[in-house]
């Protein structure tokens, strides 16, 4: 029995000596297998992500040289003497880029200016290690590290361009970035198996030197590499080692594009193979119970704890999209396969800013789901879409072959038709309509550069649509010469308010019932010395508009206007009203109303000879019903009219709730009579609407006698326009009253002629 029990032992060890075997044998093969695959899985990961962050490294890179290049360019375009006159708004606007921390240029006399950077007594930046880099390279560079004036402690990185001039070096601009700025932004994204990316010199030495923590001395924006240095000497002496394996760490090495360093991408071996280590373990002590509680475990962590964090990290939290980089990672991918095409579209919502603020988060993810469907309505391929700012989504479609311009232009109208219909939504427990006007823009996919350039580069083209009444564009490689040409028109525009190169003139309004002047109304123009050619006041308006230039302008108008007022006052006016024309900008700055006033005081100019008009199309925004500025200007005595009448979405709206008293029928319903009945029809119609409102109506752009009989058939009398005068300068509208007499309106009309 015993003997029995003896070999059933025997057995009994013998099985489970041999499923121990068994199990160490597997376990040693999983071993080997899961370090072989975590290898390969960490070099194809760290390689994707060294590329990534390189690519934006040197774009970010890139982006800042050409800021510093283009400055040092304006400014060697300009004489020597007026090297230390840049205006400061130019500054300004880089600034509001964030491109830069701190932005200057010194020339060789020793003359420095920065922004927005206070300089040291004795500060001379003919010392400093990037003016003589710069200046002996003579070219742009991008420097060595080195510690800021201002504490001695900070680390910069400074991107230089030499200002040079028929050969000749006046001195060097210089954009600083400090090398905290280079940590958060891109050295600071999360590395596979919680690893680093560090910055290597192409001699082996590591850019960021290592930091001590407990040592106060050293900058707190240095950072360290765990590599030897001599065994990075050996891996970048052979050009095609991107890979290296030391005793304790695996590195992918990226070269950089702009400088001669490379980006590291390192991870400690202990915390890559630390699972192989833990699951050898317990493999080999309780490989079937852990085998099962590990299923179970990963279940439960992937649904409550992974799956979460992960979506954080790559959607976007109002939208539920994928963010920028998860968006731009999953193009990556797609180009990576087998696609030779594709069309990124860009759609950008105009007012999402005051719908955050007027709307719940219930409306605005309304708005956001009903946008969505109408895009997927839109689209009958495979495609990706994201989030990639709080105002713009982005879809990226795939296509086998190239598509042609027309018809992209055919799918940006219609898409921007779907999307910019009105929204049904619920808001404060009523059924309302909501329109959020979007704008699109599209680059195609190699034609117009790589993965990381199509982002870039369609915003470059919806910045061409600001101020215009189109929705939809395409990029194209004129988009950035359109931004330097409106570059050079803000710069001569500046230099236009300060050397008094504009000039007013003014056009009369007759009424041919009394064969009376009625009024002027009056226009800017604009001759540039520097450009050598006259700009639109369509162009210089906007451009005033866009660059917060507005307010300057439009003082500079109120004083040639009011001057000129003054004078005649003093003799004989030669209209008894004088109408102009005043952004809506305007009209929402409290600062310009209050300065409008006392210029009125100042000048005393009747309010009643004035005359106000608002553009339709600029004047949408939201006028409180009491304490607006044209209840202000109407308490005043100041007459108010609605240019270009009609062309809008709100007409009616705006004379139901809005103080007018004129309405001007635009030119385009009038150049085409009597020839077009649907502008006959709508000019009818506004002169109708004046009559039943007690409003005067004037018919703009009024240039033959046909158009004259018929408006005056249907009762409109108010004219101005070519037929009778063009707008002329101050003293020929003088010498223009005094010849009028009061005739019949045909004669004056021949006489004129």
């Amino acid at each position: 029995m015993l003997s029995k029990l003896s070999n059933g032992k025997k057995l009994l060890w013998s099985f489970l000596t041999l499923l121990w075997f068994n199990f160490v044998v597997f376990a040693a093969l999983t071993y080997f297998a899961q370090r072989e695959q975590l290898l390969e899985n960490a070099f194809q990961q760290l390689t994707h992500q060294s590329e990534i962050a390189g690519n934006t490294l040197d774009e970010w890179m890139l982006s800042r040289a050409g800021v510093v290049t283009g400055l040092a360019n304006e400014i060697a375009a300009k004489p020597p003497e007026k090297h230390e006159s840049i205006p400061p708004v130019y500054f300004e606007r880089i600034a509001d880029t964030g491109l830069l921390q701190y932005l200057g240029y010194g020339l060789e006399n020793g003359f420095y200016t920065s922004n927005p950077w206070p300089l040291p007594d004795g500060y001379d930046p003919r010392l400093r290690p990037w003016y003589r880099n710069a200046k002996e390279a003579m070219v742009p560079t991008i420097s060595e590290p080195y510690l800021g004036v201002d504490d001695y402690t900070t680390t910069y990185l400074a991107f230089t361009a030499p200002i040079i001039m028929e050969g000749q070096f006046y001195g060097v601009v210089t954009g600083d970035v400090t090398f905290n700025d280079i940590h958060q932004k891109i050295l600071s994204t999360p590395v596979s198996y919680n690893g680093q990316f560090n910055l290597i010199k192409s001699n082996g030495d590591v850019v960021l030197r290592p930091v001590d923590p407990n040592d106060p001395k050293v900058p707190a924006d240095f950072f360290s590499s765990s590599i030897d240095s001599g065994q990075l000497r050996n891996a970048l002496s052979a050009t095609d080692t991107t890979k290296l394996i030391t005793d304790n760490t695996i590195v992918v090495l990226y070269p950089l594009e702009h400088v001669n360093w490379w980006l590291s991408a390192e991870v400690d071996k202990r915390a890559l193979f630390a699972p192989v280590y833990r699951n050898l373990t317990n493999i080999l002590l309780l490989f079937m119970a852990i085998a099962l509680s590990s299923i179970l475990l990963h279940k439960i962590f992937t649904r409550r704890i992974y799956k979460p964090i992960l979506r954080q990290i790559q959607m976007d939290y109002h939208t539920d999209l994928p963010n920028k980089n998860t968006f731009m990672e999953q193009m990556h991918k797609l180009t990576l396969s087998n696609l030779n095409h594709g069309l990124l579209v860009i759609i950008q919502f105009k007012r999402m800013t005051s719908l955050l603020s007027g709307y719940s988060p219930d409306v605005i993810n309304s708005i956001q789901h009903q946008t969505l469907k109408r895009i997927k309505n839109s689209f009958s391929r495979d495609y990706i879409v994201g989030s990639i700012a709080h105002d713009q989504l982005a879809i990226f479609v795939p296509f086998r072959n190239t598509p042609n311009s027309q018809f992209i232009d055919r799918r940006l109208q219609h898409l921007s038709a779907v999307l910019n219909n009105p929204l049904h939504i619920s808001h404060d427990g009523q059924e309302q309509e909501v329109v959020t006007p979007i704008n699109l823009a599209s680059v195609c996919y190699p034609e117009d550069g790589g993965v990381f350039d199509l982002i870039h580069k369609a915003n470059i083209a919806l910045s061409t649509l600001e101020n215009t009444s189109a929705k939809s564009t395409q990029y194209h490689s004129n988009s950035i010469k359109q931004l330097a040409t409106e570059s050079n028109l803000v710069q001569a525009f500046h230099h236009a308010l300060k050397n008094n190169e504009l000039s007013l003139v003014f056009q009369p309004q007759i009424d041919c019932e009394t064969s009376s002047i009625t009024g002027v109304e009056v226009f800017s123009r604009w001759y540039s010395k520097q450009l050598n050619r006259a700009i639109s006041p369509l162009v210089f308006v906007q451009l005033a508009e866009k660059h917060h230039l507005i307010r300057e302008f439009s003082i500079w108008l109120l004083h040639s206007l009011f001057e000129n007022i003054s004078s005649w006052l003093k003799s004989e006016l030669p209209a008894p009203k004088f109408a102009i024309n005043l952004s809506s900008l305007n009209l929402h700055d409290p600062v310009f109303m209050k300065q409008f006033f006392q210029l009125l005081k100042n000048y005393r100019i009747p309010a009643e000879i004035l005359q106000i008009e608002i553009t339709e199309h600029i004047s949408l925004e939201f006028f409180p019903e009491d304490n607006n500025a044209l209840t202000q200007l109407k308490n005043h005595g100041i007459s108010l009219a609605i240019d270009d009448f009609g062309t809008g979405y709100s007409s009616l709206s705006y004379l139901k709730h809005l103080p007018i008293d004129t309405i001007k029928i635009d030119r385009s319903f009038i150049k085409s009579l009597p020839n077009s009945y649907s502008d006959l029809a709508i000019s009818k119609a506004i002169i109708d609407i004046g009559r039943e409102f007690n409003l005067d109506v004037v018919a703009e752009g009024v240039e033959t006698q046909a158009q004259l009989q018929l408006l005056k058939q249907h009762g409109c009398y108010h004219i101005q326009g070519f037929l009778f005068s063009e707008p002329l300068s101050a003293q020929e509208l003088k010498d223009f009253s005094q010849k009028w007499n009061h005739g019949s309106c045909d004669d004056l009309i021949y006489s004129q002629q």
